[in-house]
């Protein structure tokens, strides 16, 4: 009871806060490219603006194309206008009354027209978004429903670019669930990071006239090139230093939601004992980074984590995480030997950089839930599942170490990135991008 009524607190906090915020999205003004993002998407600040670093990248990219860019802040967002990378206007208020009017709706017109309604207001929501920015296309982290088909009503193409991992048995990218989702409710378009996401994607979007093409992880790329016009880049280099000695650094990448997800191995909701009690035996031995997911960080779980962390491990080392965290990956990754996580997609971008990563999922094990996360990896040996024993996990770290630094894996995709924004500039120029694979 006393976890339900926490729950519902979370969530109206979050409404408030959001209601709180004015909304400004009749400010837009037409524009080449529209990003959709929320606020748990910014894990970075720069020049005291929060910086969403996949979907800010992408439109940086489109600004030195000379493309106009604005920004959208999905539904309760706090972090809009000169709080953000390209100012989001919010629409809050009048999503909230859609939401409060399709409640009322229910008592009259019942659960079915009132859904039915809710619904139709929301895409008609979007469509004036739409005739606002008049965009030759959006750019999304997981575009919802609402806005494929406002898209699809307006003409135009709304694209998900990818957040994290994509295997087949998640419930927004794998074939299974998305099979028989109508094609309005469903991107134009996925931009992938690699082959494996672009294989599972294709198993059902190649069959709805839907693209998944291969453009790489912009945030990442954009550190492996090191443009020297790029400031973002060099002032993070400049600025930001991990480990400070010469013992091993690990890093722990953390994910929210866990206690709700996994109650019978997650107790304190952060970390799993059997790792707690590794890190706590070794800590004087190796350099310890805990890496807070950016809900740990701004969203509801911010207190839960950094209280577990403060009693844990002390004030000082809890203080110094959540830094660490908001430094940018790239960096972090530069400076580890190597990495442990439950299932975070760190385990991928970690690969890229020649990290070798333990998960601690056993849903990953072969006939397991999740058998095909982080298959690729798992087969060039840049990943494995070890099982939650502190034993264990202390002689897979000196193993591991023992054997040194591996090979990246990384490709350089930025060749394919820049012909998908070509081809943006070109519908600019024509109104239609091409639909070729």
């Amino acid at each position: 009871m006393n976890k339900l009524i926490n729950e519902i607190a979370d969530s109206v906090n979050q409404v408030i806060r959001g209601i709180l915020v004015k909304d400004t999205w009749q400010t837009l003004k037409p524009c080449d490219v529209l990003l959709v993002r929320h606020d748990y998407n910014c894990g970075y600040v720069f020049h005291k603006k929060a910086y969403a670093h996949l979907i800010d990248s992408f439109g940086d990219l489109c600004v030195k194309k000379s493309l106009k860019v604005q920004s959208v802040a999905k539904s309760f967002s706090v972090l809009t206008g000169t709080k953000a990378q390209y100012s989001p206007v919010s629409y809050n208020r009048a999503y909230a009354v859609i939401i409060l009017s399709g409640l009322a709706a229910r008592i009259v017109e019942g659960k079915c027209r009132a859904a039915q309604w809710t619904d139709s207001r929301k895409v008609a929501l979007w469509c004036d978004i739409l005739d606002k920015a008049n965009p030759k296309i959006v750019i999304g982290i997981q575009p919802d429903k609402y806005i494929c088909r406002a898209g699809k009503a307006r003409g135009i193409p709304v694209y998900d670019l990818q957040h994290g991992v994509i295997p087949d048995e998640d419930r927004w990218y794998g074939s299974i669930y998305r099979t028989l989702t109508p094609i309005e409710e469903l991107p134009d378009g996925f931009l992938c990071w690699d082959d494996q996401a672009v294989a599972t994607i294709a198993k059902w979007a190649d069959q709805k006239g839907i693209r998944a093409i291969k453009v790489g992880n912009p945030w990442f790329l954009r550190f492996s090139k090191e443009d020297p016009d790029d400031l973002l880049v060099h002032e993070a280099i400049a600025e930001w230093k991990v480990c400070d000695n010469t013992r091993p650094c690990i890093l722990v990448s953390l994910q929210w939601g866990m206690k709700d997800s996994y109650p019978d191995i997650f107790f304190n909701g952060v970390l799993e004992d059997a790792l707690e009690k590794v890190i706590l035996d070794t800590q004087d031995i190796y350099n310890w980074i805990l890496r807070l997911h950016p809900v740990q960080i701004m969203g509801k779980e911010r207190k839960t984590a950094l209280k577990y962390l403060t009693n844990t491990f002390g004030k000082e080392k809890a203080q110094g995480w959540q830094e660490s965290s908001q430094i940018p990956l790239p960096i972090v990754l530069r400076q580890a030997d190597i990495h442990i996580t439950y299932h975070s997609t760190v385990t991928i971008e970690a690969a890229w950089m020649g990290v070798k990563s333990a998960l601690l999922n056993q849903q990953i094990c072969k006939e397991g839930k999740l058998e095909s996360c982080y298959a690729h990896e798992r087969t060039i040996g840049m990943a494995e599942v070890i099982p939650m024993d502190s034993e264990i996990i202390k002689n897979w770290i000196a193993d591991t170490l023992a054997k040194g630094s591996a090979k990246t894996t990384a490709n350089d995709s930025s060749h394919a990135l820049n012909a998908f924004i070509d081809e943006i500039a070109r519908r600019c120029r024509s109104k239609e991008i091409p639909r070729e694979k």
